[in-house]
């Protein structure tokens, strides 16, 4: 009895081995990110009077003003203001940039703008695109231009851009950032 016992444990053992052993990877994760000697907190600023804490307002514009792929139209300037009081912000010496992600897709050619947030009714071939204090436009994922003076506000704008002829209806977008100090 404990032979066969014995004998099964050692068939179920290379059996269990030959099976992770044909296991293929089916794809690949890349883990990002970095860790920091300071951490700053950082207070968004609608420089146009919008209600909401991070909200930026942009306006209502008419479809016809946004009739061609590449049409700018609205918009709206917001800072970002690093609270270099808080305790372990130490900024003193380094300058940042900025790095925005859509969190409602992207879009453009090469997805470097924020897309809209698929609302019933959206505005179609709208996008919203970010420019930082030297007129720069700041792709998605990449860096702004370097913001030298922390202790002040880094200023942004944002308006909306054509894709492509747009269509009317709401016109919201989220965007995540990311502030790198160097």
């Amino acid at each position: 009895m404990k032979k066969y016992a014995l004998k099964g444990l050692t068939l179920a053992l290379v059996l269990g081995g030959a099976s992770q052993a044909a296991m293929a990877a089916d794809g690949e994760i890349n883990f990002i990110g970095s860790v920091t000697d300071n951490t700053c907190p950082v207070v968004v600023a609608d420089l146009n009077g919008a209600a909401g804490a991070g909200d930026v307002t942009l306006g209502s514009v008419p479809a016809t003003s946004l009739a061609t792929a590449g049409a700018v139209a609205g918009g709206g300037a917001f800072t970002l203001t690093i609270d270099t009081t808080a305790p372990g912000c130490s900024v003193s010496g380094k300058k940042a940039v900025v790095k925005f992600l859509s969190l409602s897709g992207n879009a453009g050619a090469s997805g470097q703008w924020i897309g809209l947030t698929p609302d019933p009714g959206v505005a179609t071939n709208v996008a919203v695109q970010i420019k930082d204090a030297t007129g720069k436009d700041v792709q998605l994922g990449l860096e702004s231009s370097p913001y030298l003076d922390l202790t002040q506000p880094l200023r942004f704008t944002a308006n909306y851009i054509a894709t492509g002829a747009a269509t009317s209806g709401p016109a919201n977008a989220k965007a995540a950032f990311t502030v790198d100090y160097q």
